[in-house]
C-alpha cells in the first residue's frame, strides 16, 4: 500500500486494516474532510507504533523505509492547539539505535508535503509549525495553508522560517487568508533572503492585498532574482500598472519569474 485515503462515509476501521500488512509501504495519507473519529486515530497510531517497533527490533541491521511523504488533513477541524502536535513531528529528530547506524547519527521525519488547508488553525497554529522549517534535517517542500484564518500576526514567524539556512520549502500557499499589506511586508524579510532560493511557487490569492504589497514583492524579487518562478495574486485589489511592472520581470532573463496570475 502506497496511498491511504480515508473517506467520511467509509468503514474507517476497514480502511486502516491494510496498514497491518508486512508489505505496506505507505507514502501518502489523505484524511481531508473525512469525519475522522478518535477510534480511527487510535487505529492509525497503533500502526505507526508497530512500524516503530518493527524498524527497531525485527530488522535491526536493515534500514526499514517507512515514510509518509504526503499528509493531507484538509477540512479536519484542526485548530491551533492541534498544530502543537504536528510541530513536534516537524521539529523531531529521532536517534537511531546502536548496531543499526552509528551512535550520534540522526534521521528526520521525511514528510515532504503537508496540506492543512481549510482548518481553523489561525496565527497560533502557524507559529507552532513554523520552527519546523528550521529543522536541519527537514524534508518539507510543500506547505498548503489556504483558508486557515490567518492574519499578518503569523507572517513574522513564516519569514523567519524562510530566512533559515535549513529551509528547503519550494511551494507555499497562503491564499484566502486576511494577510493584507502588513503581512506581505513581514514576509518580504524572508523572501529577499538568499536562504529562500528553494521557493519556486508562492500563492497569495485573495489575501486583501493592495498595490503596496506588489511593491514589497517586486523589491524582494529584485534583491533575490534567481528563485521564484510562479507568483499568484488573483483576487486582490491591485492596480494594473503594478501588475504590468511584475509582468515585465518575466521577460527579463535576469529573473527566474515566469508566471504571474
Amino acid at each position: 500500500m502506497l496511498r491511504l485515503v480515508i473517506r467520511k462515509h467509509s468503514d474507517q476501521k476497514c480502511d486502516c486494516e491494510g496498514l497491518n500488512s508486512m508489505t505496506c509501504r505507505l507514502k501518502i495519507l489523505r484524511l481531508q474532510g473525512c469525519g475522522l473519529t478518535a477510534e480511527t486515530c487510535q487505529y492509525l497510531s497503533q500502526y505507526f507504533f508497530l512500524i516503530h517497533l518493527l524498524s527497531m527490533n525485527i530488522w535491526p541491521n536493515t534500514l526499514f523505509m517507512f515514510v509518509v511523504f504526503l499528509l493531507s488533513v484538509s477540512r479536519c477541524g484542526i485548530t491551533g492547539a492541534g498544530c502543537r502536535y504536528l510541530a513536534k513531528v516537524l521539529c523531531s529528530i529521532s536517534q537511531l539505535t546502536d548496531g543499526w547506524m552509528g551512535v550520534g547519527e540522526w534521521q528526520a521525519v521525511e514528510l515532504i508535503d503537508l496540506d492543512l488547508s481549510m482548518n481553523h488553525i489561525g496565527d497560533k497554529g502557524v507559529k507552532e509549525i513554523s520552527p519546523g522549517l528550521m529543522n536541519p534535517l527537514s524534508h518539507l517542500k510543500t506547505l498548503n495553508l489556504t483558508y486557515c484564518s490567518l492574519t499578518d500576526s503569523c507572517c513574522a514567524e513564516l519569514a523567519s522560517g524562510l530566512m533559515s539556512k535549513e529551509n528547503i520549502l519550494s511551494e507555499l500557499d497562503l491564499s484566502h487568508n486576511n494577510l493584507q499589506d502588513k503581512g506581505v511586508k513581514k514576509l518580504y524579510i524572508g523572501l529577499q533572503s538568499p536562504c529562500s532560493v528553494f521557493l519556486f511557487l508562492f500563492r497569495l490569492r485573495t489575501c486583501g492585498l493592495t498595490s503596496r504589497s506588489v511593491q514589497f514583492l517586486t523589491s524582494a524579487l529584485k534583491l533575490n532574482p534567481f528563485y521564484l518562478t510562479e507568483l499568484h495574486l488573483v483576487g486582490n485589489r491591485l492596480e494594473n500598472s503594478e501588475i504590468r511592472a511584475l509582468a515585465e520581470l518575466t521577460k527579463n532573463h535576469k529573473y527566474a519569474l515566469r508566471t504571474i496570475e
